[in-house]
């Protein structure tokens, strides 16, 4: 988990749109598509990693943003 969130970590860094897409072919190294609660499982994952899930849809990807800082 800690290399899936490494790699969240860097392409929100590099990137310029604000989010990163973890296809399903990655998603299901961690999380098997059979798996129970499976959505909840990548959500505390993200929050876990200081991570927001800000899309997901089983069989395609998750779109994970940054967490907002709260103030």
């Amino acid at each position: 988990m800690k290399t899936l969130a490494s790699q969240i970590e860097r392409e929100l860094k590099a990137g310029e749109w604000g989010h990163c897409a973890i296809y399903e072919d990655e998603l299901q190294r961690l999380w098997p598509l059979n798996e129970k609660d499976r959505k909840v499982k990548i959500t505390q994952f993200a929050k876990d990693y200081g991570f927001r899930l800000a899309f997901y849809r089983q069989r395609l990807c998750a779109i994970f943003e940054k967490e907002p800082e709260a103030s």
